[in-house]
């Protein structure tokens, strides 16, 4: 059973978890890679990613190794990899691309960042397909809303602080979006007053 244990393990400290947690780090809004795909975005550029920095904390470890001592072995391995995925679970914490985080303190839960219109992993092709990002995007957060609402009412008292910060999260991001899609619509309609 305990070598069940260490292979699930170790299969995940090289195979999944450095790069899943980089990837939280680096994008650590939900919907950042893509707004309906973005779980299997994550899930994939966390395994090839992991690959990656296993690789090159191997290279790191050989490159210190002396013909006394060898660190490319199954202990120093472990420690830097498991460090590596916890230095970049912090920051993804940091970050605010763990809310669930709240969960097992109000403390610990931390916002997304804004979203930037326009940024290179959000490209705006045009307004029309802006719009229709933005409108999924409000649809997401009015979910997390009532679902937060929902879960409030039957949580317990030390939970609710945790639910009432992520509605707040939630309002902060819906009214940023419709501020969005009014500057959107003025633009449209400028522009069609432009053509007449």
């Amino acid at each position: 059973m305990s070598s069940m244990i260490q292979i699930v393990a170790g299969v995940a400290i090289v195979f999944f978890l450095p790069g899943y947690t980089l990837v939280g780090l680096l994008f650590p809004r939900r919907g950042e890679l893509d707004p309906e795909y973005d779980g299997v975005y994550r899930v994939a550029l966390g395994m090839g990613l992991s690959i990656v920095i296993a690789i090159l904390v191997g290279f790191a470890l050989n490159a210190i190794s002396t013909e006394e001592h060898g660190y490319v072995s199954a202990g120093p391995l472990w420690i830097s990899l498991i460090s590596v995925t916890a230095v970049f679970f912090v920051g993804g914490w940091w970050r605010g691309a763990y809310p669930w985080m709240g969960m097992v303190h109000a403390s610990l839960y931390r916002d997304p960042p804004p979203r930037v219109a326009g940024s290179i992993l959000m490209p705006i092709h045009s307004d029309e397909r802006r719009a229709t990002r933005l409108v999924m995007e409000r649809e997401h957060w009015l979910t997390e809303l009532k679902r937060c609402a929902d879960r409030m009412e039957s949580c317990p008292p030390a939970r609710k602080e945790y639910y009432e910060q992520r509605m707040k999260c939630a309002k902060g991001s819906i009214d940023q979006i419709n501020q969005e899609l009014e500057a959107l619509r003025k633009e449209g309609a400028g522009s069609a007053k432009k053509k007449r």
